[in-house]
């Protein structure tokens, strides 16, 4: 006995051949096999192929493992049906043991946790502490709950009463979603509390306790998710887009590019102007997470442009700012189901207005060219393609810009309702309209 790891029932593993660090995991002393989150699961002549993980989640491997040494089994779902799964040997690492043992493939999107360790991996190596979590973990997660809600000092007495019938010690905290600062930028993307400096995923478990904040509860939502953090509820799998801000967090959880972007309410954004220059520097683009047809929209060069618009601006306006991307124009590229149908490319254009001059959207639509689709470089239609999929847009319209310094190439937009019967080339839209109606109807 003297040589068995104690744990908690919540651990940080990980996957040494992967190269995968400290990913969270249930230890659950209920179940008899061991599973982890997998996507893109199919078997073609005797090899198994998979992907560890999923897009939106931080973990995710782009590149898939190949196998032919795996199992077969079959599971109960929710429902009591059996479902068939693929099993495959891992290495996993909990605190000082590196075990290789046999799991479950399976889709743990809908898990608070993407990987379970169940009995067969717990034998005769572990004492599983039921009180405690993160016994062998090296992180900074603390046994605290945190509760969003509109009434703090309510909220707070009646968790206090909870907290007295608890028979594990707990921390309630409580926040409003105004609190909340966003700062999207790939792998170092993160949310905090403007109040206490602490991380979202500092905590042990989120509720969001009321949704009508819903733009910035699903963005918050969507970033547990992407970090493996638990929350609740899970109805923010399946929210709808409303916003540039949920648009973004998720593109950039699901791997996409888009520029660097800080958001938070506007009282917050008011004092933050030093760290977004030092974060994105000048000029850069202040927006409402809302706008439309370039309203509230700036392209910003001095801190005097800065306070004047968001002295103007409602309290209960959300902005962002987001790093300029330097450029020639941009591409709007419309998708319909699974392809891209037609190109309008948009020239770089003066205008009379200094804060409007990032916009390239003229009245008449003066610079806008149809391109041919074969003139599109490869890699934008592909962009845009990804980004209407990854927001489950089967009718898109996807701004895409490139750095002309650097050549790289950036989602500005993935708009759910483009223009269609206004704008430009209206004859070109109801045409690509028809063909794609004729699509699914002859599917």
């Amino acid at each position: 006995m003297a040589d068995l790891l104690h744990i908690g029932t919540i651990e940080l593993v990980s996957l040494p051949d992967d190269g995968i660090q400290a990913v969270p995991a249930k230890i659950d002393t209920g179940a008899d096999n061991s599973a982890i989150w997998a996507s893109n699961i199919h078997l073609e002549d005797g090899v198994l192929s998979f992907n560890l993980f999923a897009p939106g989640s931080m973990f995710y491997q782009e590149e898939p493992v190949r196998s032919t040494a795996f199992r077969t089994t079959t599971v109960k779902n929710s429902f009591g049906h059996k479902e068939f799964r693929y099993k495959i040997r891992l290495r996993i690492k909990v605190g000082k043991y590196i075990l290789t043992r046999w799991f479950t493939l399976a889709d743990r999107s809908r898990n608070n946790y993407p990987i379970l360790l169940g009995k067969n991996f717990l034998k005769n190596k572990f004492i599983v502490d039921v009180s405690r979590k993160h016994v062998v973990s090296h992180q900074t997660v603390a046994p605290r709950v945190l509760v969003f809600t509109d009434y703090k000092t309510e909220t707070d007495a009646f968790l206090a009463q909870a907290a007295k019938t608890n028979t594990m010690p707990i921390t309630y905290e409580c926040a409003r979603y105004d609190e909340l600062e966003f700062l999207i930028d790939g792998p170092a993307t993160h949310v905090t509390s403007s109040v206490t400096g602490d991380d979202l995923a500092s905590y042990s478990f989120t509720y969001f306790k009321n949704h009508h904040n819903r733009e910035l509860s699903s963005s918050a939502a969507e970033y547990l998710r992407y970090k493996g953090r638990p929350f609740a509820d899970q109805e923010f799998n399946e929210y709808m887009s409303a916003s540039k801000l949920s648009e973004y967090m998720r593109l950039s959880c699901y791997g996409l590019s888009v520029p660097v972007t800080f958001c938070a309410s506007t009282p917050i954004l008011r004092n933050r102007y030093k760290e977004i220059t030092e974060r994105i520097g000048l000029p850069f683009v202040l927006k409402e997470i809302r706008s439309d047809k370039g309203k509230f929209n700036y392209l910003i060069t001095t801190k005097k442009e800065f306070d004047t618009i968001l002295d103007e601006a409602p309290e209960t306006q959300v902005y962002c700012a987001q790093k300029y991307i330097p450029n020639d124009g941009f591409y709007r590229m419309y998708v319909m189901g699974k392809e891209v149908t037609l190109a309008i490319w948009r020239s770089a254009t003066p205008h009379k207005d200094k804060l409007k001059s990032h916009l390239n959207k003229p009245r008449g639509s003066a610079n806008a060219v149809n391109v041919l689709l074969d003139e599109v470089p490869g890699e934008a239609q592909d962009l845009a393609l990804r980004s209407a999929s990854r927001m489950n847009r089967q009718v898109a319209g996807v701004d895409i810009v490139q750095d002309k310094n650097t050549g790289a190439w950036y989602v500005l937009e993935a708009n759910n309702d483009p223009q269609l019967r206004t704008g430009s080339f209206i004859d070109a839209k109801a045409e690509m309209v028809a063909k794609y109606f004729e699509r699914e109807l002859n599917q």
